[in-house]
Order: structure tokens, then C-alpha cells, then sequence
């Protein structure tokens, strides 16, 4: 019984210190796609617009842009610049498929 006991423990442990190492490094911004708010854009909008590209629900999207960005809320302003859940990589075989 204490072996299950600590077998779980150790796993437990693990998975918690996997989760800080995993949480303590930030996104690479720059292997992602970084566009500029247009006049009436909400990010309810741009996961729409960019869903094919970043496979996530619309509410896992707007968590994504609001926390690399470091927003306080879900208010976005023309003109400002935002790193999306996009990879470049994905907008790049877009591209090369539709010429």
C-alpha cells in the first residue's frame, strides 16, 4: 500500500513540476503571426476570421491573444498590434497552396 502511495505521490510531483516548467517559458512571439487592429476588428472576429490557421475554440483564442498580449480585457483598439495563435509557418503554406 505505501508503494501506491508513493508511486502517486512521485507522479503527482512530476506532473506538477512539469506544469511550472512548461508555464515558466513564455511563447516565442516571433514564430508567430503579428497583425494590426483594423477599425471594428474584435478578437471575437479575428478567431473567426483566422480559424482554419489556429485550430482552438473561440474562447481558448481570445485567452491565447489576452494573455501573450498582456491585455487587461477583451477590448482592442485600430491600430494596435497583436501576436495571434497563428504560426507563420501556417500562413506561409496558405499562401503557397493558393498561387
Amino acid at each position: 500500500m505505501k508503494l501506491i502511495h508513493y508511486l502517486v505521490f512521485s507522479f503527482l510531483s512530476f506532473m506538477l513540476l512539469a506544469g511550472f516548467f512548461y508555464a515558466s517559458n513564455p511563447v516565442p512571439k516571433e514564430k508567430y503571426l503579428q497583425i494590426t487592429v483594423t477599425s471594428g476588428d474584435t478578437l471575437w472576429g479575428l478567431a473567426n476570421e483566422y480559424r482554419p490557421s489556429h485550430h482552438l475554440s473561440t474562447d481558448e483564442f481570445i485567452e491565447w491573444v489576452m494573455d501573450v498580449n498582456h491585455l487587461s480585457n477583451e477590448n482592442i483598439v485600430a491600430g494596435e498590434k497583436l501576436v495571434i495563435p497563428v504560426l507563420k509557418s501556417e500562413v506561409n503554406k496558405g499562401l503557397v497552396v493558393t498561387k
